[in-house]
C-alpha cells in the first residue's frame, strides 16, 4: 500500500515512507520470474549451508520520533576532548558560513532521485565547490579535492602528477622523511598498488 501523505503523524514509520514496489508489484515481479512468493525465491537463491534458519533477537521497531531522541541521548553522551596526538592533528575551527552552507546544507545530503538516497552525489558537488575555490584563490592550472586528511591528499597529489607526467614517466617518487608518519604510510598504501616505488629520504641530502 503506498501513501497519499507520508508526513502525516500516522505514517511516522521507517518501512511505511521508504520508497520501494508495492505488494502488487512485488507479486508481478515474482510471478515474472516463476516464485510464488520472496520466501520461495530466497529458497531457491541461498544455499541452506549458509542460511539462517533462526529469528535474528532484535528490538520491537521503533517509530522515527524515538529513534531521533534514542540517538541524540547517545550523541549527548560524548566528550570532546582536546587533542593531543599532533603529528598534523590539531584542534580546527569551521567557518559558520561554512558550516551552515556547505556541511548543514539540506542541498548537499538529500535525495536527489528516488534511487539515490544517500548523499554521494552532495558529497561530489561540494568537493567540486571545494575545488574550484582552491583552484581560483592560488591560480594554479588544477587542484585535487581529497578526503581533505594530510596523508591521502599527499597521495591523490603524487598520483595525479605522475599520470600528468604520462606513461614514459619513471614510477618513482621521494618522500621528505620529515613527514608524519601517517602521511608516508598512506602514500606507500596507495601508491604501492599500482606499482609506484616511494622513496622516503631527507631531499636535502638525498642523490
Amino acid at each position: 500500500m503506498r501513501l497519499t501523505d507520508p508526513f502525516s503523524p500516522a505514517n511516522d514509520g521507517f518501512i511505511e515512507r521508504h520508497i520501494g514496489p508495492s505488494n502488487d508489484e512485488t507479486a508481478t515481479m515474482l510471478a515474472a520470474i516463476g516464485r510464488a512468493s520472496i520466501d520461495d525465491l530466497i529458497d531457491t537463491v541461498v544455499p541452506p549451508s549458509i542460511r539462517e534458519q533462526s529469528r535474528l533477537d532484535l528490538p520491537e521497531p521503533r517509530d522515527e520520533s524515538s529513534v531521533l531522541a534514542a540517538l541524540a541521548e547517545l550523541a549527548g553522551a560524548n566528550q570532546p576532548r582536546a587533542s593531543m596526538i599532533g603529528k598534523g592533528y590539531y584542534g580546527t575551527i569551521t567557518p559558520p558560513v561554512l558550516r551552515r552552507n556547505v556541511l548543514e546544507n539540506p542541498a548537499w545530503y538529500t535525495a536527489y532521485t528516488p534511487y539515490q538516497a544517500e548523499i554521494s552525489q552532495g558529497r561530489l558537488e561540494a568537493l567540486l565547490n571545494y575545488q574550484t575555490m582552491v583552484a581560483d584563490l592560488t591560480g594554479m592550472e588544477m587542484a585535487n579535492a581529497s578526503l581533505l586528511d594530510e596523508g591521502t591528499a599527499a597521495a591523490e597529489a603524487l598520483a595525479m602528477t605522475l599520470r600528468m607526467r604520462g606513461d614514459g614517466a619513471p614510477r618513482r617518487v621521494l618522500v621528505d622523511k620529515h613527514s608524519h608518519p601517517q602521511t608516508i604510510a598512506v602514500i606507500q598504501g596507495r601508491l604501492h598498488p599500482i606499482d609506484i616505488d616511494v622513496v622516503v629520504a631527507d631531499p636535502d641530502t638525498f642523490a
